[in-house]
């Protein structure tokens, strides 16, 4: 019963529960991913200037004529452009340009940048200034257009400046907000941060992922893996019951189910099941309901006890209404046991399950139990018990003792591995023997026992009311107003 001290870590394991944690929290992916382009774009919106440009275009000409230098003025012109484009950055910078400009200009100030560069192969140079305002931009070109020659003489031999295009006064930007670039650093920055949440949680997960890991942890025989079965809920907000027309895998592996829990009962010359889990939400309503139905299909006449006293949900479950007396009002004598009964439209399943009691405190008495188990032996081939939680409820451990096959219920990713190992290390303790688990809500590709399939489906319910209610994360408690979003 006892787990290895230590378990060694796998990378499929790893894997599983990363890919669990992400199928939970992918929304928060998405949300940050959002917002991370979001919050980036916005930045980049805010940060963004508009710049307006001016430009000028001139020839220059080095003082040299083609007679001079045998036709080699060209050269020298293409030269002499070349030499003032490198330079203009120097002498721009120069503090008697500066004075120059900002004296021409009439201001305390230069607002803008200017830049120059001589056209390849020709003695054409292009003089432009950007400035966030328009007025600024052409006003500092044509001050630098003044004041440049005054300066870059000492820098070329006599050279000649020609303007071809003057100046002109911008009234658009040169440049435009693109901020998808931004916003796709933003998203792919979000998703990350995402995806390390993502995985921090994924290796911080202590619930069970895989049969290994239940085998491993609580040392039983795994009978079957149930496929994971989502259906659409209703019109009304419930969700339909699970059955073994939901998928046709569901249906070969209740068949599966069916088969050893009779040989079972068969070498125990026994009929009475029950099936338990350790907290509410793991499908062992379910679990009960369809192995009665595959009971009955073999030919057998099946009565299942709805003995949850605080969360009546066979009823509901077989589409009956959760009205009129249950288990309790027999055990205590209120009504008949033949008055409590009531059959299903298949004449071979019959059902005892009323309405939720919100006696917190009553506990169900063994011998009580097993008057009942024995009226109803000579009349069933077999008795099904639907047993609360074992974690959340001792009814579960007196129940047990009553039955003669105890199935225990494991969802994936459900409960943490700690309570179900201490939930039936408590059964064994109190000498009861578990004679094997259903691996509930598998995934395809995490499924190690009975068929392969291909679906993805789920389902569960919440054991809570709104009275009597104890904290958990799993949401059960007890009480007299039973809300129950979907079934067990």
């Amino acid at each position: 019963m006892e787990p290895n001290a230590q378990e060694p870590i796998k990378l499929i394991n790893v894997m599983i529960r990363v890919k669990n944690a992400f199928f939970q929290l992918w929304p928060l992916v998405l949300v940050l991913m959002i917002l991370g382009g979001s919050v980036s774009y916005v930045r980049a919106k805010r940060a963004f200037v508009p710049l307006y440009e001016s430009k000028a275009i001139f020839t220059v000409e080095s003082g040299y004529t083609a007679e001079d230098i045998f036709g080699t003025g060209a050269y020298y012109d293409q030269f002499a452009a070349q030499e003032m484009a490198s330079a203009f950055p120097h002498i721009i910078s120069t503090d008697m340009m500066r004075d120059l400009v900002m004296n021409e200009t009439g201001k305390p100030y230069i607002n803008g940048a200017s830049t120059a560069y001589a056209v390849v192969d020709s003695n054409m140079l292009v003089l432009s200034v950007t400035s966030t305002v328009p007025q600024d931009a052409y006003e500092y070109l044509n001050a630098i257009i003044e004041c440049y020659p005054q300066v870059a003489v000492y820098m070329v031999d006599n050279p000649h400046v020609n303007i071809m295009q003057n100046p002109n006064l911008p009234t658009v930007p040169f440049n435009s907000f693109s901020g998808l670039g931004s916003a796709a650093k933003g998203a792919i920055l979000g998703a990350v941060l995402g995806m390390a949440i993502v995985f921090v949680c994924g290796l911080l997960t202590r619930t069970i992922q895989t049969a290994d890991e239940l085998k491993s942890s609580i040392n039983l025989p795994i009978l079957v893996a149930l496929p994971k079965v989502v259906l659409k809920k209703r019109r009304n907000g419930t969700s339909p019951m699970i059955t073994a027309e939901s998928d046709p895998n569901m249906a070969e592996t209740l068949r599966g189910l069916r088969l050893k829990v009779k040989k079972m009962l068969e070498e125990k010359g026994k009929k009475t099941v029950l099936v338990t889990s350790t907290v509410a939400g793991e499908g062992k309503t379910t679990v009960a309901v369809n192995l009665a139905y595959s009971l009955v299909k073999d030919g057998h006449k099946v009565m299942l006890l709805d003995t949850d006293l605080r969360s009546q949900s066979v009823a509901r479950c077989l589409g009956e209404k959760s009205v009129g007396p249950n288990l309790l009002d027999c055990l205590k004598g209120e009504a008949k046991l033949l008055d409590c009964i009531r059959d299903t439209k298949n004449g071979k399943l019959c059902f005892l399950s009323g309405r939720s009691t919100d006696k917190r405190h009553y506990t169900l008495d063994h011998r009580a139990i097993q008057r009942l188990l024995d009226q109803l032996t000579g009349q069933f081939d077999f008795i099904i018990m639907d047993a609360p939680p074992s974690e959340v409820v001792s009814d579960a451990h007196t129940l047990c003792r009553c039955a003669d096959c105890v199935l225990y219920v494991v969802k994936q990713d459900y409960a943490k591995k700690s309570q179900v190992l201490n939930s039936v290390t408590a059964l064994h303790q109190k000498d009861i023997k578990i004679d094997g688990c259903i691996f509930n809500g598998v995934p395809q590709f995490h499924r190690q026992y009975g068929y392969g399939y291909r679906s993805t489906y789920g389902y569960g319910y919440d054991y809570g009311y709104r009275k009597y209610s104890y904290g958990s994360k799993y949401g059960y408690g007890y009480g007299k107003y039973a809300e129950q979003k979907n079934h067990d």
